[in-house]
């Protein structure tokens, strides 16, 4: 029910709904920025990447002023900035007790998440939904399941936490977004080659924004974007073993936990050249994007993170508009170090000094 919402293929009518998505936010947001000012590089993607995910799986745009959509986006945040702390509670649950307070603290923020998602996103949807409607997006693809009665068997309540887990999935494309523009405002090398890419496609094809279809092209703004990921090196979502077995000799009884250290696998010398660099020309070879098979920043096989393709997509978007149309650039005196071993930001992260291009 999900893949072809998250996997949506090259050219098909689901890829082509979030490309206008997607470009048409980044429009609208880039208008509000100021020539010559500082930007808060945080809430400007956030705010694209929650009402591009708003409009795609569910069909609503929030407007950016709307109480609502700023609350949506900050509980959100909020809830991902806690999961991403690592307490010991998560690995000694004997100790949860001492976790009460914050623990009713986010059952009040997914409280009002919910509240909020009811009644803008799902409004009547689930009542005015009959026999013969014809999907149109994740909203109406969980309805139809719940009201057909089809197997997997889901219950309308459990179908909302689904919504709520895809919905909520712009924070850690934003959160990551603001680590990848840390990068990237260390190294104006770096910056100088993505404007140069997005300059050559615009001027082949004749356009003034970047779209989807373009990645191809713009193979080191792609290559950017690995560098990036590796770097974070974010931790891959505990799996659990299904049967005996036996890993690098040793064995792995049926039902263990396990955790896969994708930091090492990131950050090994004896796997990459200088780890600790930002060097995105890593991931090319003749100008063309290598990904080794010992990258697997979302995960592999079946339970790889199912919100991989629209972080991709996404974060290609994001990046190669903002910087067609402006230098970003750090303010003296701020800290701009990318802290490492977990995905989310502080509220208040990085601001950048921002310049309009001459030939934007």
């Amino acid at each position: 029910m999900l893949v072809p919402h998250t996997f949506p293929r090259n050219y098909s009518g689901r890829f082509d709904e979030l490309n206008t998505i997607v470009v048409d936010e980044i429009g609208q947001m880039l208008g509000s920025v100021q020539h010559g000012t500082t930007v808060a590089i945080k809430p400007l993607v956030l705010s694209i990447c929650a009402n591009a995910f708003s409009q795609y799986f569910g069909s609503h745009r929030f407007e950016v002023e709307d109480p609502r959509f700023q609350q949506l986006v900050r509980n959100f945040d909020q809830i991902f900035y806690e999961v991403n702390q690592g307490y010991a509670a998560d690995f000694l649950p004997f100790l949860l007790p001492l976790h009460r307070q914050n623990l009713r603290r986010m059952d009040r923020l997914a409280e009002e998440i919910r509240t909020i998602i009811l009644d803008t996103i799902i409004g009547d949807r689930y009542e005015r939904w009959g026999e013969g409607s014809e999907p149109r997006d994740y909203v109406d693809s969980l309805i139809e399941h719940v009201k057909a009665g089809r197997g997997p068997a889901l219950e309308w309540e459990t179908a909302l936490f689904a919504l709520e887990d895809i919905v909520g999935g712009h924070s850690a494309v934003g959160n990551f977004l603001v680590k990848a523009f840390g990068y990237i405002v260390q190294h104006p090398e770096v910056q100088q080659r993505i404007q140069a890419e997005a300059d050559g496609v615009l001027e082949r094809h004749g356009r003034q924004v970047i779209e989807l279809t373009d990645r191809a092209e713009m193979q080191y703004t792609e290559a950017v974007i690995m560098e990036a990921l590796r770097l974070i090196a974010s931790p891959i979502v505990p799996h659990v073993a299904n049967q005996d077995s036996q890993i690098g000799g040793y064995t792995v009884a049926k039902d263990t936990l396990i955790f896969l250290n994708n930091y090492d696998l990131s950050m090994s010398p004896a796997l990459w050249d200088e780890p600790e660099r930002f060097r995105p020309e890593r991931f090319l070879q003749q100008g063309r994007l290598v990904k080794p098979d010992f990258f697997i920043p979302f995960g592999a096989g079946r339970r790889s993170c199912m919100g991989y393709r629209m972080t991709q997509l996404l974060s290609f978007s994001i990046i190669a508009n903002l910087l067609r149309a402006y230098t970003i650039a750090p303010i003296a005196g701020q800290d701009y170090r990318v802290p490492v071993g977990s995905l989310a930001m502080p509220e208040q992260s990085y601001v950048f000094n921002v310049t309009p291009r001459s030939c934007c």
